[in-house]
């Protein structure tokens, strides 16, 4: 009797409402696209009162929506927006790496594929194709970086949806080089400068003599999906051809865009000759 009046008083698993949770959204599929809150709490054999709870939380995070006059749920557009982003997440890596080995033997130079971190507050580089040259950048895939600092960082922070941009900038803009970003409207108007012309640049934010120029691949929304650059060391910098660079790039992005139904948007800024013209769709 002791045994069980203890157990009865012991705290719930931790993980048990997540659980739940994610048993509730799986049950929402081409064969049951609506349920009512009476209905999943039978197939699932839990209370009303718990799955009634769930429920409303997920519709405040748009993740199920309700009927006005039927009550019933379906699954709402956080949720279809969660599966393109895994979507995209699974794919990503297979689609980008022909593409970024393209565009290393094209520019010479170290090539990245860089996605946010699951907080937002990072950038990690996915994957990288690195230059054959002796003086070469090298970064190892899984390494992270503050979003405010890089071109491949900066073109994801400029993406990212305002509220979110804001926490970076409000947590603090550490110093990592001579040239990185300290002072919050100066990186706000850096930031407004890459949406203006699709694509960043940096030298020597991150490291000693380490340039870099990026394009962003978007989500449908706008959002941001992933960032598609090149990096290389100070002595192979041409300004002359940063537009050549960023032309290249653009049309990489577009490559993986095209393959994983996203988009990217149009660059200005650099000489229209060094632009190799992306078909009309």
């Amino acid at each position: 009797m002791a045994d069980t009046a203890r157990r009865s008083s012991e705290p719930r698993p931790p993980f048990q409402v997540l659980e739940r949770t994610f048993a509730i959204l799986e049950r929402f599929d081409e064969e049951h696209p609506e349920w009512s809150t009476t209905e999943l709490a039978r197939s699932l054999g839990l209370p009303i009162p718990t799955v009634h709870r769930i429920l409303m939380a997920l519709r405040r995070r748009g993740y199920v929506t309700q009927h006005e006059e039927t009550k019933r749920f379906r699954l709402g557009v956080a949720a279809l927006q969660l599966g393109d982003r895994a979507r995209v997440a699974v794919d990503l890596r297979a689609v980008a790496l022909p593409v970024l080995q393209s565009l290393t033997a094209d520019t010479g130079e170290t090539s990245l594929l860089t996605v946010l971190t699951p907080d937002r507050q990072r950038g990690v580089c996915l994957e990288r194709v690195e230059s054959a040259q002796p003086l070469r950048l090298s970064v190892t895939p899984g390494r992270q970086l503050p979003l405010h600092a890089g071109a491949s960082q900066k073109v994801l922070l400029a993406y990212l949806p305002d509220d979110d941009a804001e926490r970076v900038i409000d947590a603090g803009l550490e110093h990592l080089c001579v040239a990185t970003i300290t002072d919050p409207q100066s990186l706000r108007r850096e930031l407004a400068r890459i949406r203006r012309r699709g694509w960043a640049s940096s030298y020597e934010e991150t490291n000693v003599g380490v340039w870099g120029v990026a394009v962003p691949v978007l989500q449908a929304d706008g959002t941001i999906a992933c960032a598609i650059g090149i990096a290389g060391p100070s002595p192979r910098l041409r300004p002359g051809r940063v537009g050549e660079h960023v032309a290249r790039i653009h049309e990489a992005a577009w490559a993986v865009a095209d393959a994983l139904g996203l988009s990217v948007p149009p660059i200005s800024g650099v000489r229209p000759f060094a632009a190799r013209r992306r078909r009309a769709s």
